[in-house]
């Protein structure tokens, strides 16, 4: 059962957000998986800024992955964001794109907007719909 914090007033959500900033690494949500003719929305691909090559990313596989969804509708826990987590699964191509499962499928019109790469690793167990 995961225990979350209210804040109470608006300089405590902002020294949450910039605490959530210093463990992570913001990354762009690029795409889902592709083949010729479908996609694949259970997995994302997404972009590190800083990461160029295969090499690179393989650091980051199994790392735990999350999205904030900002302006729901309905406040959950006093927040007005809602988070969907995921982790790494591995890496897309050689260019150091990575692939990531959620524990909910992305929405398509999130495409180009941040999600944030936790520093450290996720129970992939978790995430098994299977």
């Amino acid at each position: 059962m995961n225990v979350e914090v209210v804040p109470k007033t608006d300089n405590e959500y902002k020294s949450m957000v910039e605490a959530r900033n210093r463990v992570s690494i913001p990354a762009t949500f690029i795409s889902f998986k592709r083949s010729q003719r479908t996609t694949h929305p259970r997995y994302a691909l997404i972009r590190i800024d800083e990461v160029t090559s295969k090499e690179q990313a393989e650091k980051y596989i199994g790392n735990a992955v999350e999205m904030y969804i900002p302006k729901t509708k309905v406040q959950q826990n006093g927040f007005k964001e809602r988070t969907v987590t995921g982790y790494i699964h591995r890496v897309h191509g050689n260019s150091g794109v990575l692939r990531a499962r959620f524990e909910k499928n992305l929405c398509p019109k999130f495409i180009g907007s941040f999600v944030y790469v936790k520093m450290y690793k996720a129970n992939p167990n978790y995430f098994q719909k299977d």
